[in-house]
């Protein structure tokens, strides 16, 4: 959903007869406003996901760095023109410092899409004044190309609006660019300073802009990344990543073959510690079973969390008579690690153990891997039960 252009508004129906509170978001129509409030990313009840804050921070952080490099670039503007005795390009920079230093504001209370508007008047008008009086050789127009990057870089406004409003400035561009080639005589001589500056000054936001967005594109891809992957509680691979990886190893052919095996675990009576000392407790054993897991493989092993108090571990590049002394030595040494307080019982897993055989499917070397654990639960629990 594009939440710069919808947002929802959270109703609180109180039903007298159940005392009950329903909540109902409704999806109101597109802003037909020129501008978005990025604030619209913020939900009407007080709780703010880090995802949607960190997005907000950026933004401004982005915002903040434009008005810094605006603010700086005018009052050397100034110091320059009164320095050359043309009070009226000073006075046009002091107006456009003030919109530099009023954007400073509006970032702080999270108004980027008035803070981004004030930037894109500012830019377009002193482009069109100081282009006019000075001719396009002094290069002002410049500053045109970094304000329509910003404007499709952040997600102030809607797309649309932002396409719009950056090509006004692109067309503003090229208008400037035809039209105005008139000179003023008396600054000639430093219109090549002039021209090295703004080119400079404009490709500095152009360049910050870039690295900014990219930095944050990085950010969000591996967090994707990790969050499609691992599981959130263990911060071992997930039941979609162990299956990709068991399908993929399977699937090898030729040269690429090599032998396999994989491991499936639950651990041994994990309802009774749910049942007597509550899931936060079922939890953390989780957490320290899968810790003594992960530490106790390969580093080629994958291990991943298949479910509730299921673990899958698949094993490359390795016979079963050579890695089934190792998980039984783990699971039998399991209860030394993994402690929990309050219980004096016995922490330990079940394995079922197989080597994968040639052009077996993944999906049958589970039901044998499976067909193995339940074998060691009925067995009596921890150990570890292998076709070998």
């Amino acid at each position: 959903m594009n939440q710069s252009r919808f947002y929802f508004v959270i109703i609180k129906v109180q039903l007298i007869d159940e005392k009950a509170l329903l909540y109902t978001q409704l999806n109101k129509s597109r802003i037909a406003a020129l501008v978005v409030n990025t604030s619209k990313f913020k939900h009407q009840h007080s709780f703010t996901s880090n995802h949607i804050f960190n997005s907000l921070q950026q933004t401004s952080k982005i915002l903040n760095t434009a008005s810094s490099i605006g603010c700086v670039a005018h009052f050397i503007f100034i110091l320059l023109f009164i320095y050359l005795d043309h009070p009226l390009l000073a006075w046009i920079n002091i107006l456009s410092v003030s919109a530099w230093l009023l954007t400073f504001w509006f970032n702080r209370i999270g108004r980027h899409d008035i803070s981004i508007l004030i930037m894109s008047i500012e830019v377009l008008s002193h482009a069109v004044l100081a282009t006019s009086l000075l001719g396009v050789e002094a290069g002002f127009q410049y500053y045109l190309w970094p304000m329509a990057l910003l404007l499709m870089a952040i997600p102030c406004f809607s797309v649309a609006w932002s396409t719009v409003i950056a090509l006004i400035h692109i067309t503003a561009f090229t208008l400037l660019n035809v039209f105005s080639q008139d000179k003023a005589d008396s600054l000639t001589s430093y219109y090549p300073l002039f021209f090295i500056f703004n080119v400079m000054g404009a490709s500095l936001p152009f360049i910050i802009t870039a690295a900014i967005s990219r930095s944050a594109y990085d950010k969000q891809y591996f967090l994707m990344a990790e969050l499609a992957e691992k599981d959130e509680l263990t911060q071992l691979f997930n039941r979609r990543f162990g299956l990709e990886a068991l399908n993929y190893y399977a699937n090898q052919k030729g040269e690429d073959k090599a032998p396999f095996c994989i491991s499936l675990v639950d651990v041994d009576h994990f309802k009774r510690v749910n049942d007597q000392l509550g899931h936060s407790k079922g939890d953390e054993i989780l957490v320290k079973i899968s810790s003594y897991l992960s530490k106790s493989m390969r580093e080629t092993d994958i291990s991943s969390r298949w479910g509730g108090e299921e673990f899958l571990f698949i094993f490359p590049n390795v016979e079963l008579a050579k890695i089934q002394q190792r998980i039984e030595t783990i699971c039998k040494e399991m209860p030394n690690h993994v402690f929990l307080e309050n219980w004096d019982k016995t922490i330990s897993c079940s394995f079922g153990l197989i080597q994968v055989e040639e052009n077996e499917t993944a999906e049958d070397a589970l039901k044998r891997v499976d067909d193995s654990l339940y074998q060691a639960k009925k067995n009596g629990r921890y150990q570890v039960v292998s076709d070998h």
